[in-house]
């Protein structure tokens, strides 16, 4: 017998009494499992801390030409909120953080 059947033989023998349905499921959910961890380990690149992210943010507007009023009216966030938050402030709400970066088109991660 050559190598290439006995290997198989040996792998048809180990699978015996084995649904394969349940393992071929098994090994779909940590492939789909590795691959969420793989992502989110390629998107954590590019978190940023309170105080870079109020950067960013001040970055984008101006990128825009937007003065603070402007993104007040279209974030629907009060204009000390919006300099706190450009300050990199911790005491700014996570929800008017979502909405600023929101208006600026810009994605919130939160990890």
């Amino acid at each position: 017998m050559d190598k290439t059947k006995s290997s198989n033989t040996t792998a048809t023998s180990i699978l015996e009494g084995v649904d394969t349905e349940v393992l071929l499921n098994a090994i779909r959910q940590r492939v789909s499992t590795a691959q969420k961890e793989a992502s989110m380990a390629a998107q954590s690149a590019n978190f940023s801390s309170i105080e870079d992210a109020g950067q960013r943010i001040r970055n984008e507007r101006k990128k825009q030409g937007l003065t603070l009023n402007e993104l007040c009216e279209l974030s629907g966030v009060a204009y000390t909120t919006l300099s706190k938050i450009e300050q990199g402030h911790p005491s700014a709400r996570l929800d008017s953080v979502g909405s600023v970066a929101r208006a600026l088109g810009m994605k919130l991660w939160i990890g």
